[in-house]
């Protein structure tokens, strides 16, 4: 795994103080509403050379790695700031059931649900089972994992350099389950269902729940489906890049060029059963990459 510390980039006092002041004037809903109805850009913010200039800073580590840590930004606001510091290199934010623009997950020691559990996920990307799936997955910690830095870290895998290693393996099987196969991957959450190759014109959709979903529902055959998903995580694991984020930062990562998954994460009971610490995250997506450099 790599060190992520070139992957940094820590707010302007200016552009901090500034999104401070609007977060603190609009509630998070209120965001949102901008957001949906494309006003949040007539904000002054995103006319001065300020923004201007942190943006190029924050487009070039992304272009570069992938995804980019934003450090300095609040936690206060549950989230909102994450919407001004993902408009740095996304636009078209996604809008969710009730116009909502960001989700809000807190791990728990009593669920397996997927978004909310302590257990490491795999690696994969997000909403891939859509026709378009989002281009950028933006994360904002809100509470750090209690048992961090040995839980609750956030790792992402380069496709180029998932598809590098394995070539210098000679995986072969993997590889063209990536690259050359057809299948289904169907989200039970949702019913939709998408069919092709996971990786084409160097753009990535990719998740093992939803691949094992449509074997189940389509009685369809993959063979050594779970030796392949283990093989492409051992080796998406080793070229990651591990992230312990702490309270108030940010990444965005590519949904479309990399994989991400979380670790482990751990708990500390206040008051058993009912009460606990646990790592909480606010979530956002971007349609589109916006492109200044």
């Amino acid at each position: 795994m790599k060190e992520s510390n070139q992957n940094i980039i820590v707010v302007p006092t200016k552009i901090k103080n500034r999104i401070k002041e609007i977060c603190s004037s609009f509630k998070l809903s209120k965001l949102e509403e901008m957001v949906s109805s494309n006003q949040i850009k007539e904000l002054p913010i995103f006319y001065s050379k300020s923004w201007f200039d942190f943006s190029v800073d924050v487009q070039q580590v992304f272009k570069d790695s992938n995804f980019v840590v934003i450090q300095g930004l609040s936690s206060d606001y549950e989230g909102s700031e994450l919407i001004f510091a993902t408009l740095t290199v996304g636009e078209s934010l996604r809008t969710y059931r009730n116009g909502k623009v960001t989700k809000h997950f807190k791990m728990s020691p009593w669920t397996k649900e997927l978004a909310h559990t302590t257990y490491a996920g795999e690696f994969h990307t997000d909403l891939n089972t859509e026709t378009h799936p989002p281009e950028i997955t933006a994360i904002q910690c809100l509470d750090p994992d209690p048992g961090s830095p040995h839980f609750g870290i956030l790792y992402i895998a380069s496709i180029s350099n998932l598809l590098k290693s394995l070539k210098n393996s000679n995986s072969q099987k993997a590889l063209h389950f990536l690259m050359e196969k057809n299948v289904t991957m169907l989200s039970e959450r949702s019913s939709s269902s998408w069919s092709g190759r996971l990786i084409k014109e160097g753009k990535v959709r990719y998740h093992p729940e939803t691949l094992r979903s449509a074997v189940k529902r389509f009685d369809i055959s993959i063979p050594n489906l779970e030796s392949i998903i283990c093989k492409i995580e051992k080796f998406a694991l080793s070229v990651s890049t591990p992230l312990d984020l702490h309270r108030g930062d940010i990444v965005l990562v590519s949904n479309t060029k990399a994989l991400h998954r979380r670790g482990e994460s751990s708990v500390i009971f206040k008051k058993f059963p009912t009460e606990f610490e646990s790592r909480k995250i606010a979530i956002l997506h971007a349609n589109q990459e916006w492109k200044l450099i």
